[in-house]
């Protein structure tokens, strides 16, 4: 027993530290009282004029079906990355309206990847963007976001 007290320990008692804690600031991060420095920043909600958009960019129906012919499909919205830094999308107002399929399934833009969908489709997103953009021209949000 050499190191060791020989006092019985109590359930529930602190146990004894031989180097004392040097901070407590991780306590108070846990519990919100000081802002911690690697908590990312809330994301910006939508203005009304930017939610009213997408609001009508989901209204058109798949870009890509309709380029193909294949009628109106519900839609899901692709923000682009094009321009953009990394892991950050474009603003609002660069939207697409894409079906399920041709957003997220395997013959989608994140299928196939943004080079390989237009190598297959003919066209990419920056033709998507520009018609959209043509069809909501009295619906498009002010640049600047």
């Amino acid at each position: 027993m050499i190191g060791r007290s020989t006092t019985p320990m109590k359930r529930g008692a602190p146990l004894p530290r031989r180097t004392p804690l040097k901070s407590n600031t991780w306590l108070k991060q846990a519990a919100g009282l000081v802002p911690s420095p690697f908590k990312k920043k809330g994301k910006k909600r939508a203005k009304k004029a930017e939610r009213t958009y997408l609001s009508r960019v989901a209204e058109l129906g798949c870009a890509c079906c309709r380029r193909l012919g294949l009628g109106a499909t519900p839609a899901e919205i692709h923000h682009p990355r094009k321009g953009t830094g990394m892991a950050q999308r474009s603003a609002h107002r660069d939207a697409i309206p894409l079906c399920p399929e041709h957003h997220r399934g395997n013959t989608g833009i994140h299928g196939l990847g943004v080079k390989r969908f237009a190598v297959v489709y003919g066209f990419d997103e920056i033709d998507l963007v520009a018609e959209t953009q043509a069809l909501l021209i009295a619906y498009l949000p002010p640049e600047g976001n």
